[in-house]
């Protein structure tokens, strides 16, 4: 009866205790879900979605033609008008329609052609090897005498008169000197602008007028005139009643030119003791006289004249060979 009831007893505790555990675990399993302030809740990170970069294609002058054949040589090329990022990655954030376009059959081999595109806004920026711009050489600039660029100082357009002194007291002088001024006038008169209008004038026995009203300039014209200046000493003969540049002076007051160009020596026949101080008044009405002289010394009495002649007038004087 003793080891009867010792058995009970440890087999009571045994069933007890599993009772308890079961107890223990539905207890802490069941009750809380009946709370109300309280979840069952599992943190897991989240990966953000990832993003394809897009490759850009190759140039088209180094891409290579391919000949791989496909399985759907029929497929219908389907795009999107979203715009790309900044750097290159093609967003999905939204849908996009997609519109179906024309088939294309992959079997056809494709070749790049050209393709005319519209810019707008700024010029697209060329890139690539170009031609070098060559430069064209200077055409050298023509050498402008003294008499040149007084004529082209002067404003609006000039009544120029080439008056040439022939009389007596330049007959010694020797045909080279003679020549260099007539190259000079003659030089002069290719640098004349359209506007302008010239005469020329010689004197000596006789006051031989080249046109009796101003020429026009042409190339014609000047042609001619150069060619009449090349034989002006034949144009003119000698006489015991001689002009000197004064009276040619007087003479010219008549045409009104704004500018003389005077050859001279500078010694007048018409006057024994020429005054400085009149000689002022045979430049009146002449414009500006443009004084040449050659063969004579800056003291020279007829240069001491020819100066005081572009003096009174505002224009100039040159003595040629110095």
């Amino acid at each position: 009866m003793k080891y009867r009831s010792s058995g009970s007893l440890l087999i009571s505790v045994a069933l007890h205790l599993i009772i308890g555990i079961i107890g223990f675990f539905y207890w802490f399993n069941v009750i809380p879900s009946h709370r109300a302030d309280s979840m069952d809740a599992i943190f897991t990170t989240v990966e953000e979605p990832k993003t394809k970069r897009i490759t850009p294609p190759k140039r088209v002058e180094i891409r290579k033609e391919t000949t791989h054949s496909t399985n759907q040589p029929q497929l219908k090329i389907l795009t999107s008008n979203q715009p790309t990022s900044r750097q290159g990655v093609v967003s999905a954030a939204e849908p996009t329609e997609f519109r179906p376009f024309e088939k294309v059959n992959l079997n056809e081999s494709v070749t790049p052609g050209p393709t005319n595109i519209e810019f707008k806004g700024p010029a697209p920026i060329r890139r690539g090897v170009e031609q070098p711009i060559k430069k064209k050489p200077k055409t050298p600039e023509r050498f402008k005498s003294r008499l040149v660029k007084f004529i082209e100082s002067q404003e609006g357009p000039q009544r120029i008169v080439y008056c040439i002194d022939l009389s007596s007291s330049l007959q010694d002088l020797p045909d080279y000197k003679l020549k260099k001024i007539i190259d000079l006038m003659r030089d002069s008169l290719t640098f004349l602008e359209p506007h302008d209008s010239f005469n020329i004038i010689a004197f000596s026995g006789e006051l031989v007028v080249y046109q009796e009203e101003y020429i026009l300039v042409t190339e014609k014209t000047v042609e001619d005139s150069s060619t009449y200046l090349t034989n002006i000493k034949s144009q003119i003969h000698s006489d015991v009643n001689e002009h000197d540049m004064l009276t040619a002076l007087t003479e010219m007051v008549k045409l009104s030119p704004t500018i003389v160009v005077l050859f001279s020596d500078g010694i007048p026949t018409s006057i024994t003791a020429p005054d400085l101080k009149l000689v002022g008044e045979h430049a009146k009405g002449n414009g500006h006289i443009f004084a040449m002289g050659i063969g004579m010394a800056p003291n020279f009495p007829g240069a001491v004249m020819l100066k005081q002649l572009s003096i009174v007038s505002k224009g100039d004087f040159w003595l040629v060979d110095r």
